[in-house]
């Protein structure tokens, strides 16, 4: 099995730039590095302490981007394309509906219950939207 591929917080930044000039906004200033590289060591600290798998690394890092807020906006977008792109650079696709993919990371921030809970439904949701390349 091929070493997995993670995404650094340099990376993220670079994403972030992407996605709000593709969306039609100017890029958003980092409110916190600590933050966005909390948010994106999650997701190596999840495959070593809780051998999580692909799917379950994605949602980790989708989340932790999403809540850390470490940019003052686009946070949700920056941590959709992050999730794409560590599918991807990982040998897996995601074929579902983009909004329902922002819809799935509302949830986890508005959830009722526990995050693990919320986290849990996500990672179960994405399980049935990703083939392999």
């Amino acid at each position: 099995m091929p070493e997995t591929r993670y995404l650094s917080a340099l990376d993220v930044e670079a994403l972030h730039v992407f996605i709000m000039e593709k969306t039609g906004d100017a890029p958003s200033p980092l409110r916190d590095r600590a933050l966005l590289e909390s948010a994106v060591i999650r997701a190596q600290m999840a495959a070593h302490y809780a051998s999580a798998d692909l799917v379950e690394q994605c949602v980790v890092l989708a989340v932790g981007i999403s809540q850390a807020q470490a940019f003052v906006d686009g946070n949700k977008r920056t941590a959709f394309v992050a999730a794409d792109v560590f599918l991807r650079v990982n040998g897996l696709l995601f074929s579902g509906d983009p909004l329902e993919l922002a819809r799935q990371l509302e949830a986890v921030a508005s959830r009722a219950g526990s995050l693990e809970e919320a986290t849990a439904g996500f990672v179960g949701w994405l399980r049935g939207h990703i083939s392999s390349r």
